[in-house]
């Protein structure tokens, strides 16, 4: 029984709070899920409205400070390669008939991975990523950004795993895990609309 079982009034023993059936659990966290991606994506527009705003501007020739480079186009599709082989392994581990732990597995070991990379990408740019000017901030902002999410989405993944034994709960609330993945999905689909602009726009 679940430990947040609710007393029944009749004193007969515990019942189970309705809310944490997995029909009404698979609701309220969808709802929740797309309130929360809906309030991300005015999250990310705003960086890519200052994206298209300040490099169009270019006031006093900022938007590209001298010594700026572009990135290494390799790492950054590594990235984005690594984030959709997290997202998509993840949608397969929820299907009913998928060996859903170990796709858990491969979805948080290529989170970390582009996380590690981000990391790497950071520390090499070849200019230093606090000194200012359009595209640093922009550059700096979104990914980032997106780095920080991810890690706290790995975190998240984490309670999945554990949940995905013989004994967990994740084969019964399959439909809730799905929520989840599609987080998974928006940040791969922010991190390929932030390559396509910082790699090629610049």
């Amino acid at each position: 029984m679940n430990e947040l079982a609710t007393a029944r009034p009749g004193g007969d023993g515990p019942v189970e709070a309705p809310e944490w059936a997995p029909a009404v659990d698979a609701r309220l966290t969808a709802a929740g899920t797309w309130m929360f991606l809906l309030a991300d994506v005015f999250y990310f527009a705003a960086f890519f409205f200052a994206f298209a705003y300040l490099r169009s501007m270019n006031n006093n020739t900022s938007w590209l400070p001298p010594g700026t480079t572009k990135p290494t186009l390799g790492i950054g599709a590594a990235i984005v390669l690594l984030m959709l082989v997290a997202a998509g392994a993840y949608f397969a581990a929820v299907r009913d008939l998928a060996p859903a732990r170990g796709l858990l597995w491969l979805t948080l070991i290529a989170g970390v991975a582009a996380i590690g990379l981000q990391v790497y990408e950071f520390g090499h740019l070849g200019w230093d990523p606090q000194q200012g000017g359009g595209y640093p901030s922009v550059f700096v902002g979104i990914k980032g950004s997106l780095t920080v999410q991810l890690a706290v989405a790995l975190l998240w993944l984490v309670s999945h795993i554990a949940q995905s034994g013989p004994a967990g709960d994740f084969g019964v609330r399959r439909t809730t895990a799905r929520s989840f993945g599609n987080i998974l999905i928006f940040l791969a689909g922010v991190s390929l609309l932030a390559f396509i602009a910082l790699y090629f726009l610049l």
